[in-house]
């Protein structure tokens, strides 16, 4: 609809010309109508969960959420102040500086809650529709709701058809054909129990405070006024952002929080719930050492100290690599070795490995105290000494690791200057790089290593792996809803188990829950109930697996997960493209039965609404495009004409291809030997006496920042790890360990650089450029200049066959009105 209202005069001029329009779009929701627009996570079922994201581009997002906080700021704050004190003190600080105004409050922190701002996008879906009908009378938007799709029929491969069913039972189904067919499924979800026994102590479903208080009071679990009986044991599951859902749910049956405005993060817990709730609950979960981490970073712009050790070209040379695997290899060590350099610790101490959960999530609430009062400094400063304290409020590793693998993940590098990189990018790489990167280069680089090619014959494992750490880091919480989990854990309150879901058993009477713990020996705890957020689950969508069978799979052992092609368009099981956009939970994909390799990760950011709405404007202007067309009278071959567009400005030469990729070949080098040498010095600092260790982090930093930066720190290199080590470093006392001794360390790890690297650089690996169709095989979706391009020449193409169709209506015209002329003077003349 924005779009359309955007693009109005094209539609007139056509419409002069003779064009005539009727778009008809169906949208079928499952559930009722004040879900409608909202998202699987944003709907009234949703409670007091607060937003996780910044307003999207689309839709002049930030300036109406602004709008809609000042207009609700007063009854929002009473009632979170109530419910959920973390975003009461968010609101508040909105509209405080250093994140806002009272005239322009900060819209891109968890200030509202989810349910909240699903249903200012109701209001705003509403409002638009009824003024978009009235400006544009051949588009007709119907929305039917409380209707499932549980089946579609693809036999006609270019008008698919849907059974739409009602939800209440009773009512008839009915099929609905259409010219094209779009799955916004979302994320489909379920229950992670599977124990019938088990489910019956257990709350799966969206955390909603009223319909988790009914839960546990039907339990028998509170006392007359509503609140948890003394001595219940509650068991909470898993360590990522749904604990925080499922912690804020308790706030009416537990209070646990109170607003407190002399508390740096606007709350604190109250002291009834630490009297009375001491190991009240159990976080379970089924990876020990692993917490969500605070955001101490909003975007992907490298703000920290010191550079980083590599270059936006060297990770775009590492995408082009094969596969793209050394994305997750030595994009990824450099990364984490650039995070170590800047905060003058080691690379180990970057990824926290070897703390238990207790002491992982204390150490990330002392990075939040750090991250506050830098926050809090600059609320008193103006200037460039505000902006210089706000920068350094990130120098925290939280922030630091965030900023390092959303750029990379983004395919940006890690950069200061981000527009300046695009653009310089852009230039250097025109077809690989120009408008992909951001959400399709996050997408591509996934899809490279999970494609069929790769997942049937090897293990994805590892690159899988380092895929979940950075995604952690980049999903992060917001720092005060994150310093809940501190609070309680400080309080005693909370405490962690480490061991999966289907330990947990029904006790014979059926009264309580019992846990066995990861371990020899553990403990088996007592639990009163379990509360724990539904998991994504794509198999429980019946409209994805109703195509199976019609569609081309990705792999021939996987039937029910369909391939796509550009336009996340799926494919007849001939492999030619049929009328049907998959943008649900498939692209997530699934395990390969040989290798269990995972397979066809072509869109992990299903759940991400800032990543839909990136891909939503092409997709509108792909169906206008061809809007344009079927006015024009050209609809029978619409299809045929628009993929023929997007084919030619997508198109690249052989030689474009192969010219640009070997300007990444020196870039490829680079990154390969940083990344040897970051290997090479981190294995020696691992061995320094256990008294130095305080050294660690000084010795990485000062030989990564040399050799990485400098020239001479590279000849340095070569020089130093050809020279003998007189004494290894395991020998020597603190008193020992000089400066004149640290270059002894250089040296030993200049000898296994030296090796792995060879003469020449000539053991590193070798630039493989990834052939021309199976590099952007990767990409799913278009670039929105090509969109652009395709849309300019359907208009185009629409226009010229009206005026031509006019000049032979014309020509038509005339020479019938010569002919009429002539009869009449034949006539006249007989007369």
């Amino acid at each position: 609809m924005e779009l359309l209202r955007s693009h109005k005069q094209d539609f007139l001029e056509l419409q002069a010309l003779g064009a005539e329009y009727d778009i008809q779009t169906t949208i079928i929701e499952r559930k009722g109508a004040d879900y409608v627009a909202r998202g699987n996570a944003w709907g009234p079922d949703q409670g007091e969960g607060t937003v996780n994201t910044t307003p999207e581009a689309a839709q002049n997002h930030k300036p109406r959420l602004q709008e809609f906080y000042k207009q609700e700021r007063s009854e929002l704050q009473a009632k979170y102040d109530e419910k959920n004190p973390i975003a009461g003190s968010t609101l508040a600080s909105a509209f405080q500086q250093p994140d806002g105004t009272e005239e322009a409050p900060n819209v891109t922190r968890a200030a509202i809650t989810r349910q909240d701002q699903g249903r200012e996008e109701l209001d705003n879906f509403k409002k638009m529709h009824g003024e978009i009908q009235n400006e544009f009378p051949f588009y007709k938007l119907r929305v039917i709701t409380d209707t499932s799709v549980d089946k579609i029929d693809l036999s006609a491969p270019n008008h698919p058809q849907v059974l739409a069913k009602p939800v209440a039972s009773g009512g008839a189904a009915r099929r609905l054909m259409a010219n094209a067919l779009v799955l916004n499924t979302g994320t489909t979800v379920q229950n992670p129990i599977s124990d019938p026994n088990v489910r019956k102590h257990t709350f799966s479903a969206p955390m909603d405070q009223t319909a988790v208080s009914e839960f546990l009071k039907n339990k028998g679990l509170l006392d007359d006024e509503g609140q948890l009986k003394e001595g219940v044991k509650l068991a909470v599951g898993g360590t990522g952002l749904s604990l925080y859902d499922q912690l804020i749910t308790l706030q009416p049956s537990m209070k646990l929080m109170e607003r407190d405005e002399s508390s740096p993060f606007g709350y604190k817990l109250t002291d009834s719930a630490k009297e009375k709730y001491q190991g009240a609950l159990t976080v379970i979960s089924n990876t020990p050492g692993k917490w969500i981490p605070p955001r101490h970073a909003n975007n992907a712009q490298w703000t920290q100290e010191k550079a980083a050790l590599t270059t936006p070209e060297e990770l775009h040379a590492m995408l082009l690599h094969k596969d793209g695997c050394e994305i997750y290899d030595a994009s990824f060590k450099l990364a984490i070795a650039s995070v170590a350099n800047t905060l003058g610790i080691t690379p180990k101490q970057v990824t926290q490995s070897g703390l238990t959960t207790k002491e992982l999530l204390l150490a990330q609430g002392a990075s939040t105290e750090q991250h506050v009062a830098k926050l809090a400094e600059a609320s008193h400063l103006e200037g460039e000494a505000r902006e210089q304290a706000l920068k350094e409020a990130t120098w925290t590793l939280e922030g630091a690791r965030r900023q390092a693998f959303l750029s990379t993940m983004l395919g940006l590098g890690m950069t200061s200057d981000i527009p300046k990189t695009i653009q310089r990018m852009e230039e250097l790489a025109p077809h690989t790089f120009k408008g992909r990167s951001g959400y399709l280069i996050e997408r591509a680089q996934p899809a490279g290593v999970t494609s069929p090619e790769t997942a049937a014959h090897e293990s994805n494992r590892e690159q899988m792996n380092a895929l979940t750490v950075a995604t952690n880091d980049i999903t992060a919480s917001p720092w005060r809803v994150h310093e809940l989990g501190v609070m309680l854990m400080e309080a005693g309150i909370i405490k962690y188990e480490s061991g999966s879901y289907n330990n947990l058993k029904a006790d014979e009477n059926d009264q309580q829950l019992s846990f066995t713990p990861h371990g020899e020996g553990a403990e088996v705890k007592q639990f009163d109930a379990f509360i724990v957020s539904p998991t994504f689950n794509r198999k429980a969508e019946p409209a994805l697996q109703s195509l199976t069978g019609q569609v081309k799979p990705i792999d021939p052992s996987i039937p029910d997960l369909p391939d796509v092609t550009s336009n996340r368009m799926l494919l007849s099981p001939n492999g030619k493209p049929v009328n049907v956009q998959d943008y649900g939970y498939n692209g997530t994909g699934d395990a390969h039965p040989k290798t269990k390799s995972k397979i066809g990760l072509k869109a992990y950011d299903v759940n991400n609404r800032d990543s839909a709405y990136d891909v939503s404007p092409g997709l509108a202007l792909r169906r206008m495009a061809r809007a344009h067309l079927n006015a024009a009278g050209l609809n029978l071959g619409s299809d045929e004409i628009i993929e023929s567009f997007y084919r030619r400005h997508a198109h690249v030469t052989d030689k474009s291809y192969s010219e640009e990729t070997a300007k990444f070949k020196e870039h490829f080098t680079n990154a390969m030997d940083k990344a040897a040498f970051v290997n090479a010095v981190e294995n020696a600092v691992e061995q320094i006496p256990a008294p130095l260790r305080e050294l660690k982090g000084n010795i990485f930093s000062t030989s990564i920042e040399e050799f990485s930066h400098t020239q001479a720190g590279r000849e340095k290199a070569i020089i130093v790890g050809r020279t003998e080590n007189p004494q290894s470093l395991k020998d020597l006392t603190p008193e020992e360990f000089v400066a004149a001794r640290r270059q002894r360390l250089f040296a030993e790890a200049m000898d296994d650089f030296d090796a792995t690297r060879g003469t020449d650089r000539g053991n590193l690996p070798k630039f493989e450029p990834a052939s021309k169709e199976s590099y952007f095989k990767r990409y799913i979706d278009y670039p929105m200049h090509v969109h652009e391009a395709v849309y300019q020449e359907a208009l185009k193409h629409a226009t010229g066959f009206l005026q031509s169709k006019n000049e032979e209506g014309k020509k038509q015209s005339a020479k019938t009105s010569v002919e009429h002329t002539r009869i009449m003077a034949q006539q006249t003349s007989k007369v």
